[in-house]
């Protein structure tokens, strides 16, 4: 399935699943140089010559050196990841790294060679740990088809010459083997590419779609909230609505009836406004109550609540407060309003308002409660207005 994926993937997720792949490799390159040292030094032991120690040792050198260096490059890579964009020039120079190493190692059948049966010996054990490291790379290498083929052609096409040059049956044998060899890694090499870079490719995916669905669900989040707020808020004002206020109130009464908490309300209206609608208009009509909404707001303490309650009547909420406080609070805002303009449109529009208010009674409901608010209220009306009854 994975490698039906591969041929599935779209250019704008070649980039992202390359470095996938890339940063894959590093890992397993980092791994492998840390093991390589033991297949050196099994060549070097089973196959150097007393006579040629000197060459042995070079050998030994130049072929740590690629490793050493893959080692350091990949580490640094892994420990400090490089941007995107960079992902492209690292995975060239890995190819070119270890198509070294593949040539350093494909050395050693050079190196090591000896004529007579014990050389033939030598270069059997040599040939074999060769074409295992080479087998092996098929998979310590599938993310990366390019070093792959870099690493085992390199590593086999030195031998292969080789053998061939030599021209007798054995080593010509041995080479047809080896170009058979790397045919057969070629095609299982790419395969297992094909198949790592698919399941790269669904991760990908994956973590698009849950990318997307977070970002889905952080918009369904805000417009919820959005949502929410609409539901309990009015619109013009930006108040609470009347239907929060009704559910604040039956809270309170709730916890009066828990606790015995004081709780107060008040219902007041604009005096005459129909007035300021016939003189100067409905949409100066509601800035005027959008105004006399942030007036009053701004006078109240934390944890009072204030809410439109239909028209030009609003609604306050004073929790833990009895009808003294409650109607000090009421007359600040009284005069507040009395005694400084709200807007000014073809001369200053100052506004006042009349209160009612009431506290909360043992066994009373919030519908004879808010009864009690709006005969106050009333009463005011009747008193004059611009007043507070209790």
């Amino acid at each position: 399935m994975s490698a039906q994926l591969y041929d599935l993937i779209v250019p704008e997720n070649a980039a992202e699943v390359e470095a996938h792949c890339v940063r894959t490799l590093f890992e397993r390159a980092r791994q492998a140089t840390q093991l390589a040292p033991l297949g050196t030094l099994f060549i070097f032991w089973v196959a150097h010559d007393p006579a040629a120690l000197a060459l042995g040792i070079a050998w030994m050198i130049v072929n740590t050196l690629p490793d050493a260096l893959t080692f350091l490059y990949t580490s640094r890579l892994l420990k400090h990841p490089s941007a995107a964009e960079h992902i492209a020039a690292h995975h060239r120079r890995q190819v070119v790294l270890r198509t070294v190493q593949g040539i350093c190692w494909g050395s050693a059948a050079v190196v090591f060679h000896a004529a007579g049966p014990q050389g033939a010996i030598t270069d059997m054990i040599v040939l074999l740990v060769l074409v295992s490291i080479s087998a092996v790379s098929v998979v310590n290498m599938a993310p990366s088809f390019r070093t792959l083929a870099g690493f085992s052609a390199s590593l086999l096409l030195v031998p292969i010459l080789y053998y061939f040059s030599l021209g007798d049956t054995t080593h010509l044998q041995l080479a047809v083997g080896l170009c058979i060899l790397l045919g057969v890694e070629m095609q299982f090499g790419w395969d297992a590419y094909r198949q790592f870079a698919g399941g790269v490719h669904q991760l990908v995916l994956n973590q698009k779609t849950h990318r997307q669905l977070e970002q889905r669900n952080a918009e369904l989040d805000e417009l919820n909230g959005k949502l929410r707020v609409l539901a309990i808020h009015d619109q013009l004002t930006g108040l609470y609505n009347r239907r929060y206020m009704m559910e604040q109130l039956e809270r309170q009464r709730e916890l009066f009836e828990r606790h015995g908490s004081p709780c107060s309300v008040v219902l007041f209206d604009i005096d005459h406004f129909k007035d300021i609608n016939d003189t100067h208009g409905h949409t100066v009509g509601d800035e005027v109550l959008a105004a006399f909404s942030r007036r009053v707001e701004g006078l109240l303490r934390m944890g009072d609540s204030l809410g439109r309650y239909g028209g030009e009547e609003f609604l306050l909420l004073l929790p833990m407060t009895g009808l003294a406080p409650a109607t000090q609070l009421a007359e600040r805002v009284r005069h507040a309003l009395a005694d400084t303009p709200l807007l000014d449109h073809a001369g200053a529009i100052t506004v006042t308002a009349s209160f009612g208010l009431a506290q909360l009674q043992p066994g009373e409901n919030v519908t004879a409660w808010l009864q009690r608010a709006d005969q106050a209220l009333y009463r005011a009306k009747k008193n004059g207005r611009n007043c507070v009854m209790a």
